[in-house]
């Protein structure tokens, strides 16, 4: 690479990290991952604090029990991430193929400077093979920076949480709401009583980890009011749940 073009690619990323941040900026309220991270760090600090004060203040079965409910919750967060990560791991080659510049940003992101590496969920997509394991994904973790330290949390989930709120807001359009192509017409028309707002999409996709909550697929997902609207449903995120199309189906032919 010349001097030239060194100098353009280093002005293409400036635009594309300068964009990025606008787009941060136009938002109203937080994103789907400022709610994730959120999430996340109030139960990382309800581990550190609440858990540690209840046990040693002699509450001990309290504090388990919290313990159990935080643990819940990172797992749940984490299972989200990874799945959003798996999905741009593994279409790499259709993102280069297509230019996105979402990708070159973080690719030579001066912050980073990595390119996306394998985690657990990628290991049978790896080269490594069947000698992929935990260790190897420290190592790269390590090498990007990430090597935080927990008293009860695992060395690789931790750290693939941490590189994963570093990376994915990098990776996905700000304003992205998982699968809302996939509602009907209606749900996503603000004038209509079957509105479902963008708030409660991502706080039932987030609860749900991106999973039909009948069958577990992750195929063809839409969001589905537990109690239809004509019989006295809301559209909070109670009454919203994940369905994939084939389940959802099924479920309206059933209250047919």
């Amino acid at each position: 690479m010349n001097e030239k073009e060194e100098h353009e690619r280093l002005a293409e990323e400036k635009r594309i990290q300068l964009n990025l941040v606008a787009q941060q900026k136009e938002l109203n309220g937080a994103t789907f991952m400022d709610k994730l991270k959120e999430e996340y760090n109030a139960a990382l600090n309800s581990l550190n604090v609440d858990v540690k004060k209840l046990i040693g203040d002699g509450y001990e079965m309290k504090g388990l029990f919290l313990l159990k409910e935080n643990l819940e919750r990172i797992v749940k967060v984490h299972t989200v991430l990874d799945s959003l990560y798996h999905i741009i791991y593994t279409n790499q080659e259709t993102l280069k193929h297509c230019k996105s510049k979402r990708l070159d940003q973080v690719r030579y992101d001066s912050q980073c400077g990595f390119d996306m590496i394998p985690l657990r969920s990628q290991s049978h997509v790896s080269s490594f093979g069947e000698e992929f394991d935990e260790s190897i994904i420290m190592v790269n973790l390590k090498k990007c920076g990430f090597n935080k330290k927990h008293w009860y949390l695992k060395d690789v989930l931790i750290n693939e949480i941490e590189y994963l709120l570093k990376v994915l807001p990098l990776l996905m359009e700000p304003d992205f709401i998982p699968f809302e192509q996939n509602t009907d017409d209606d749900t996503t028309d603000p004038n209509n009583d079957r509105y479902i707002s963008k708030s409660v999409k991502i706080s039932v996709w987030r609860r749900d980890c991106g999973k039909c909550v009948e069958c577990g697929s992750q195929e063809k997902l839409e969001y589905d009011h537990i109690i239809p609207v004509a019989k006295g449903g809301s559209n909070t995120e109670r009454n919203v749940q994940l369905l994939c199309e084939q389940c959802n189906r099924q479920k309206s032919a059933n209250i047919q």
